[in-house]
């Protein structure tokens, strides 16, 4: 597990997907004033450089963000994620990709607070050094799945929950499923954001029966596709699971995914793909 960098990935058509959804609802937990508490199970190194040698290597966000940088027509949800991207920037072109923990700190406010695990050592010492001097945050070098679980309900009893593993192990998904499964019987009411990827389609559908066996109920999916799924393939689009999605987050969705698959299009399997 600890051989996954994101750094080969960021910026690409995944992470708008996961970040468009995770902006969305940040925005609409924070439309209330009791504090949030954000707990990032796989906090990444919380910035990156699309200069440097993992990002160049694939270039994968010239497929993602980079695809839609200049765009003036984007719906609500993704203009938010962008403006948040363009921020971290400054003025000029995408030279820099910001992980969850930074757009979420980006929007959280001072009575808020933030929990961002991380085990591979070096994107450890990079979330540290990002993210370690914010007084409400602190970054751990522990199992999120595990860490997360005393850390609901809060005081508050209003959380947000983001679950980003690499699935570097085929059975990675079972360990979402029972951190989940622990979490929602100490807080039934925690909004939890699951991400996955999109390479094999009876691997989605397995996944996506084992979390709704589960019995939680509010159980969303919003996926994206960029291009067809072929056997054997690489990463064609990603998807969210949202649990208790807050209220008016399907309408945003409901508009930026159409806008997305068109946008973010590799040939004429794009698609999306909403359940509720």
């Amino acid at each position: 597990m600890l051989s996954y960098l994101h750094g080969y990935h960021a910026g690409n058509h995944a992470d708008v997907l996961k970040h468009t959804v995770l902006t969305a609802l940040l925005a609409r937990l924070l439309e209330k004033e009791k504090p949030l508490r954000y707990v990032d199970m796989h906090a990444g190194a919380g910035a990156y450089d699309l200069g440097s040698r993992p990002a160049q290597r694939n270039r994968e966000h010239e497929g993602g963000a980079g695809k839609i940088w200049s765009a003036e027509d984007a719906p609500a949800a993704v203009a938010r994620w962008l403006a948040l991207v363009q921020r971290f920037n400054g003025a000029g072109a995408l030279k820099r990709y910001p992980g969850s923990p930074l757009l979420a700190r980006e929007m959280l406010r001072p009575s808020d607070d933030l929990f961002l695990f991380e085990l591979h050592p070096a994107e450890y010492r990079s979330l540290k050094e990002v993210c370690g001097k914010d007084r409400r945050a602190r970054v751990l070098r522990e199992d999120g799945l595990a860490g997360c679980i005393g850390l609901v309900p809060p005081p508050s009893r209003r959380a947000l929950l983001m679950i980003d593993p690499s699935y570097e192990l085929r059975d990675e998904h079972r360990s979402v499923i029972d951190a989940l499964v622990k979490v929602h019987k100490r807080f039934a009411g925690c909004v939890v954001a699951i991400w996955y990827p999109v390479i094999e389609r009876r691997w989605v559908e397995r996944y996506e029966r084992a979390l709704r066996a589960t019995g939680i109920n509010g159980i969303a999916t919003y996926e994206l596709r960029v291009a067809s799924e072929q056997r054997g393939g690489g990463l064609v689009g990603s998807g969210m699971f949202v649990v208790n999605s807050p209220w008016q987050l399907e309408d945003e969705l409901d508009a930026a995914l159409p806008w997305l698959a068109e946008r973010l299009a590799v040939d004429g399997g794009a698609s999306y793909r909403v359940q509720r």
